[in-house]
């Protein structure tokens, strides 16, 4: 039997690929990689969504303000008086603090870290926590600690530290009464003017605190992106600050300096007789501008704008020299001498008196028990309202105010209205804080203050500066300048115009007063105070190149045998371009103490005025 053999071919079955170990690890990491980021992103949109989302709306733009720096303020012939320096002050932050963690952390560090007492601190912040306000811990502190509260302040929650800026003033004692000085800001500052920071600084006297707004200057701003704790992220957007306005006086810083330092001459020479004090105004009567205010002693302002100098600056407060009082404008003298020019305008006004009136000085008055002196022992003689004034006749005056047999007086009502007309009793309006309006008696004042009725012998002091009137010399300065003026009553001022950053200017206007005196009346006044130069109590002065007028003063006080020493004089005569008044206190006499003063500073001005006169 024949098998037939037939090859059978099985239908191509496709091989199944082969895998690589390392492959197929891969790609299972890929998949467990895939399960953990979906169930992450299930906890932290689902479960924990809320909380994030707070978080997240935690960051906000915040608005942080940029202070401006403080104008500059400069002199008469643009000599800079100010400056500005960089500084760094230690704030507490509300917003950044906590009473339970943070406190006990402060109290513990700070004490030892700032040498600051811990009641101190306590104290502040404890005021901080209270109004949710920042409050300034401390004010320019030195490199040293700002470093080392650099390295501290990730420990320190709440604290920061601030840059500012603090001024400083390079002639502190010769401009401290005129441009006072700056300090931080008080919680009674804030509650007065809420637009204030804590962290900026403000005028406490002086001009700084007059033009403490223009000096200023306006905010600037700077957006930032900060987190819900508070700490800046990035900064998004910045408006710059624009710097306070410069402020540009009509004070000579030389001449100021000469006057100073011919005050501390005399000082150092007179170290055996008690402390000199007084002061000294000059100003152009023509329109007000004051060229220099002295008050001595001084103090340098750089004590209190340097919190490191606080300790000295607490003991000016108990000098018994008072060098913090400015007597130019605060001080309140009995005037003297001075006061005759004013009174012999009234009674000339009056018609009490004529240019040719005249009457006998014999060395006093007499009235029943009481005797009205003359400073000179047997009289003056003969005498009209002119030398009156040239040689301070006592009794021309005693019978002008109060009258005398034939002769009418004023009386004292009519004294003081035109004492009043000449300024006195009334603030000048200078532009600077603090100044005093003076004394003018009366009978109703002596009434209800003393229980006394008024006796004549009170209008005979009072015609010849004596008994309770009291002034200013800035009120003797600006009375002598209505008389140069012929009448007319300038308002004294110190600062002549602001200026912007970008340059524009404004002036300051200031106000005269057309005085009611026939200027025919003035005229005479005037030639009693040229006769005085040239043949009276200032003939000191007859020896310079240019011709004065002015009136001594020597001014008793409270019946003791101290006197205040008294000359206010103008020039030149004809045509006046300065008033000098001095001023010193318990100096002695007018003639002899007052008057050397006044010719060295005729003399400055004699050989300076063309630099004076160009501003």
């Amino acid at each position: 039997m024949h098998i037939d053999q037939t090859t059978i071919v099985e239908p191509a079955v496709p091989e199944r690929a082969r895998v690589s170990p390392r492959f197929g690890l891969l790609y299972l990491l890929l998949i467990a990689a895939l399960a953990v980021l979906l169930s992450r992103s299930f906890y932290l949109q689902v479960i924990q969504g809320s909380q994030f989302y707070g978080i997240a709306e935690g960051n906000r733009i915040a608005a942080v303000p940029l202070a401006a720096p403080r104008g500059i303020i400069y002199d008469v012939t643009g000599k800079q008086l100010v400056e500005n320096v960089a500084s760094t002050d230690i704030v507490l932050d509300p917003s950044e603090m906590t009473e339970e963690e943070s406190v006990p952390l402060l109290m513990e560090k700070l004490p030892e870290l700032m040498g600051i007492r811990p009641q101190e601190l306590k104290a502040a912040i404890d005021q901080a926590l209270q109004t949710q306000q920042q409050v300034r811990l401390v004010s320019a502190i030195d490199h040293d600690l700002v470093l080392t509260l650099e390295r501290a302040l990730p420990e320190l929650p709440g604290v920061r530290l601030s840059s500012t800026l603090v001024r400083s003033y390079p002639k502190g004692r010769l401009t401290a009464h005129v441009l006072g000085y700056t300090g931080a800001v008080s919680s009674s500052d804030l509650a007065k003017h809420p637009e204030l920071l804590i962290t900026d600084i403000i005028g406490k006297i002086g001009l700084e605190q007059s033009y403490d707004k223009e000096l200023r200057g306006q905010y600037g701003v700077s957006y930032e992106e900060v987190n819900a704790e508070g700490k800046s992220l990035q900064s998004l957007r910045r408006k710059e600050p624009i710097a306070g306005q410069e402020l540009h006086l009509t004070l000579d810083i030389s001449l100021q300096e000469y006057i100073y330092t011919k005050l501390e001459e005399r000082a150092e020479v007179e170290s055996d007789k008690p402390p000199l004090a007084g002061a000294v105004v000059v100003m152009d009567p023509r329109s007000g501008a004051v060229r220099a205010l002295v008050s001595y002693p001084t103090f340098d302002s750089n004590l209190f704008s340097r919190p490191n100098q606080a300790e000295a600056a607490s003991k000016l407060f108990k000098d018994e020299r008072e060098p913090l009082f400015n007597r130019a404008i605060k001080g309140t003298y009995v005037p003297g001498s001075t006061i005759k020019p004013l009174l012999a305008a009234g009674a000339l006004q009056e018609g009490i008196i004529t240019r040719s009136s005249t009457i006998l000085s014999t060395g006093g008055l007499n009235i029943g028990e009481w005797n009205f002196p003359d400073w000179r022992s047997g009289g003056h003689g003969t005498t009209n309202v002119t030398k009156a004034i040239a040689e301070s006749v006592n009794t021309f005056f005693y019978s002008i105010t109060g009258g005398y047999e034939s002769q009418k007086g004023l009386g004292p009502e009519a004294a003081t209205d035109y004492l009043k007309e000449f300024g006195w009793s009334s603030k000048t309006g200078i532009d600077l804080p603090g100044e005093a309006t003076g004394f003018l008696p009366s009978p109703e004042w002596k009434l209800a203050a003393k229980g006394e009725r008024w006796y004549l012998g009170d209008t005979y002091h009072l015609g010849i500066g004596q008994g309770d009137v009291l002034v200013t010399p800035l009120q003797v300065a600006t009375a002598t300048a209505s008389i140069a003026n012929q009448g007319m009553l300038p308002q004294p001022f110190i600062v002549r115009s602001l200026r912007w950053p970008d340059g524009e200017m404004s002036s300051v206007e200031v106000a005269a007063r057309q005085l009611k005196f026939s200027s025919q009346h003035l005229q005479t006044v005037a030639e009693g105070m040229r006769q005085a130069v040239t043949d009276g109590s200032a003939r000191a002065l007859a020896t310079l190149s240019i011709p004065l007028a002015g009136k001594t003063g020597t001014a008793q006080i409270g019946g003791s045998d101290d006197t205040h020493a008294w000359f206010t004089s103008y020039g030149p005569y004809e045509a006046p371009e300065l008033v000098v008044t001095v001023l010193l206190e318990r100096g002695g006499a007018g003639d002899k103490d007052a008057v050397p003063l006044a010719r060295d500073i005729w003399q400055w001005w004699i050989d300076h005025s063309d630099q004076l006169n160009g501003n």
